[in-house]
């Protein structure tokens, strides 16, 4: 009975003990399992506030404001360069001559056949073709006076004829001489018909000489006129041998060599050194916020010194521009800047940055632009905002004004909250997160 109950105090004392091993591993178990969940490493900032600007910058080449182009003839050599790179010059100035021999022998031989030409106009007005007219004035009259001699012999023959023919069939004249009657007054007729035909043929002579005359003399005085525009179109390549200035400037670029024809798209170039602007492509977005005479700031590439700008020009059009990638095309619209008060350092063809500014809102909060995703379902924009525990949590937010790298909040986060900046898509909520050991403001996935 004894040792009965001792077993039994024994099993009793197994059971409890087990009971209590299983609590321990399990608490055991749990602790294990809620040591072994090591926070997420992710960027944290906090929203702050500050004075956010809008802007956008554009890269462009500077140009003159005005630039006078000027392209060599390369048929002719140039005799003489009066200019050299980087002088300048003034409206008018002769900057090179060129060769005009050629044109120079064309124009004497042009003055000659105009004099020549006038010449025979003055002949065909005053001899040669008043001659002409008045040999056939001479010829219509004598035509006439002719026809008028002839009507005359013709009636008189047929006055005769009718007579004759009355004293013939009376029998009081022998029929030889109503014969010779009726004979005289046929010849009469047909000489009065050649008369008659004659002067029609000098009345038509008269009105082709006219004619021709007046013909040959438009025409002459056409040949004239050609002359002239010759001489003129002549006269003018001389004039343009002399190569002058047709602005105020500075020479920046001469192709031409003395005595040396100039090849194919040689050039002189001169730029308004008194203004130059900076001509950039803005996207449409872009482009839609710039007005004339907003202000810019230009910084060129390689220098430490900014400028102030005014926008002078804006595209009427977009124009497809090709991507940096190459695959794809956006429009864009060209704008002007005109730089103000540009130091000797600036020149036709430097790159710059032109910075545009379209809104400033000063005591906004706001967070770093990589804090933001945006939802695909609702297009919603969030932050993974960061509690007191390190835990994270999804917040919709409402944005502002936009700067290069900060969005203003206009809901949704408070000044001084934390959030993650750039958060990986690993990222869920309820995530814990902590800084990491870099020094930056991170912390581990």
């Amino acid at each position: 009975m004894t040792w009965y109950k001792k077993i039994t105090w024994n099993k009793k004392t197994v059971t409890i003990g087990l009971l209590i091993v299983f609590f321990l591993a399990i608490g055991i178990t749990y602790t294990i399992k809620n040591n072994s969940v090591k926070p997420k490493e992710v960027t944290i900032e906090k929203a702050t506030k500050t004075t956010l600007t809008e802007t956008t910058t554009a890269t462009g080449n500077i140009e003159a404001k005005y630039r006078n182009n000027i392209v060599l003839n390369s048929s002719q050599k140039v005799l003489q360069i009066a200019i050299k790179e980087g002088q300048l010059v003034k409206k008018g100035d002769v900057l090179l001559v060129l060769d005009s021999s050629d044109y120079q022998n064309q124009l004497e031989k042009l003055q000659i056949n105009l004099e020549n030409a006038n010449l025979t106009l003055n002949q065909m007005v005053q001899t040669g073709i008043a001659k002409e007219k008045s040999a056939s004035e001479n010829s219509l009259s004598q035509a006439k006076y002719t026809l008028e001699n002839a009507q005359r012999k013709y009636d008189d023959y047929k006055k005769k004829y009718e007579q004759s023919e009355a004293l013939f069939t009376s029998e009081a004249i022998a029929k030889n001489e109503f014969e010779e009657a009726k004979k005289n007054v046929e010849d009469a007729a047909t000489n009065f018909k050649s008369a008659d035909d004659s002067l029609k043929n000098a009345q038509n002579t008269l009105n082709d000489t006219n004619n021709s005359s007046e013909g040959k003399i438009a025409n002459q005085k056409n040949q004239i006129d050609l002359i002239e525009k010759d001489i003129e179109n002549c006269q003018k390549k001389i004039d343009d041998s002399k190569i002058i200035a047709n602005i105020d400037g500075k020479v920046i670029k001469i192709d031409a060599k003395e005595n040396q024809f100039p090849l194919d798209g040689d050039k002189i170039i001169i730029d308004d050194v008194s203004q130059y602007k900076v001509v950039v492509d803005l996207k449409q977005y872009d482009a839609l916020k710039v007005a004339k005479g907003q202000k810019a700031n230009i910084k060129i590439k390689g220098s430490t010194n900014s400028y102030s700008g005014i926008v002078t020009e804006i595209g009427e059009f977009a124009e497809a521009k090709t991507t940096s990638g190459g695959s794809d095309q956006e429009y864009k619209v060209k704008v002007s800047v005109v730089i103000d008060n540009p130091k000797e350092e600036v020149k036709g063809g430097y790159e710059a940055d032109v910075q545009f500014t379209f809104k400033e809102k000063e005591d906004c909060i706001a967070i770093g632009f990589d804090g933001i995703k945006e939802d695909k379902a609702t297009k919603q924009k969030y932050v993974y905002v960061v509690d007191s525990n390190n835990k994270v949590s999804k917040r919709y937010i409402t944005i502002g004004i936009e700067s290069e790298y900060y969005v203003e909040i206009i809901e949704g986060l408070e000044q001084e909250e934390r959030y993650v900046l750039n958060p990986p898509e690993s990222l869920l909520e309820g995530d814990l997160v902590s800084k990491g050991s870099s020094g930056k403001t991170s912390a581990k996935q």
